[in-house]
């Protein structure tokens, strides 16, 4: 059952969707005041390819990123979403913590549950980030890698006729 008529390619049809979608989102960024440099849509295109495969990436979640691994420990990027009720009193602590648990807790529930909610979206986005500067970074050393083999290869001589 092919719905597709003859003679019509379907990635070719997609592509066209897509870099239509593209250049209306491209046009609106730039009226809203986005970078001039959106102006050029071979810019604008290699930006969203370089974000969009650090967030495909970021989504996979297959592979690590280096900048979490960098810091002391990755434990310490993560935001704490848990409550933890404790006290130190050795004599009334049973209780506080008793209190805590059954009395303000489901007063203040709803005020816990927004801030967790908001507190995954900001991991979320963090680690997003991280992702985006690792691909500019590796981007960035392939670039100077590219750079550095050109300059180290000697320009043709000019008087070669001598």
């Amino acid at each position: 059952m092919n719905d597709v008529p003859a003679g019509v390619s379907v990635d070719r049809l997609v592509r066209a969707i897509e870099d239509e979608v593209r250049q209306e989102r491209r046009e609106r960024m730039v009226a809203r005041g986005g970078p001039d440099d959106y102006r050029d849509h071979r810019v604008y295109a290699e930006v969203e390819r370089v974000l969009r495969r650090a967030a495909e990436r970021e989504d996979a979640g297959t592979s690590p990123l280096l900048l979490p691994e960098l810091a002391a420990d990755d434990e310490s990027l993560r935001l704490q979403t848990h409550l933890r009720f404790a006290s130190h009193r050795r004599v009334t602590g049973g209780f506080l913590v008793f209190a805590k648990r059954r009395l303000l807790l489901p007063l203040t529930r709803w005020l816990y549950q927004y801030a967790r909610d908001n507190f995954k979206r900001q991991e979320r986005i963090n680690r997003l980030l991280f992702a985006c500067v690792e691909e500019l970074a590796i981007e960035n050393a392939k670039l100077r890698g590219e750079l550095g083999a050109r300059q180290a290869v000697p320009p043709p001589s000019s008087d070669a006729s001598q």
